[in-house]
């Protein structure tokens, strides 16, 4: 996806998945020109094409007005991964980076996507997260200020989630 400038939003053996901003839609018909007449060379069995649901929209609205008051407001929640990290995020952040984890394999880290949802009064919550991802190479990852992981009593706090606008 070089000529659009994405990095997949999701990729595995069987397929990748591509989030492209609206602003480059106008590119879309000449790369997928390009994209049909170069499918053996690059091995590409199928390509699928998704738009967005009325209520994704609608969703995906709420969910950034939510994250705009939370930002100004200061309103966090806590996000549980597997790995046994607790992460403070922001109400509504869909990518969030976790701090400390660039390496040789990741050098921007790893985020996960965080999945929400509205409950019967409309408040945004939280119903799971995607693995643990590399972050794409075109994010630089800005660390928030955070107080030590061991807070009072050597009790571990959960560490300041980093929220990535893709």
């Amino acid at each position: 996806m070089q000529h659009l400038k994405v990095e997949p939003a999701d990729e595995n053996k069987a397929f990748m998945t591509f989030v492209i901003p609206h602003d480059k839609e106008k590119l879309l018909t000449g790369f997928f020109e390009e994209l049909e007449n170069r499918e053996s060379e690059f091995g590409i069995s199928d390509i699928q094409l998704g738009l967005a649901t009325l209520e994704e929209v609608f969703l995906n609205i709420a969910r950034r007005a939510e994250l705009e008051s939370a930002t100004v407001e200061g309103t966090m929640v806590t996000l549980e991964l597997e790995s046994g990290i607790s992460l403070e995020i922001p109400v509504g952040a869909r990518f969030v980076g976790i701090p400390d984890t660039e390496n040789a394999e990741n050098p921007s880290g790893v985020m996960v996507e965080v999945y929400w949802q509205q409950d019967g009064s409309g408040s945004m919550c939280i119903t799971g997260h995607s693995s643990e991802m590399r972050v794409p190479h075109n994010v630089q990852l800005t660390h928030p200020p955070s107080p030590n992981a061991l807070g009072h009593k050597g009790l571990r706090q959960a560490v300041r989630g980093i929220v990535i606008d893709l």
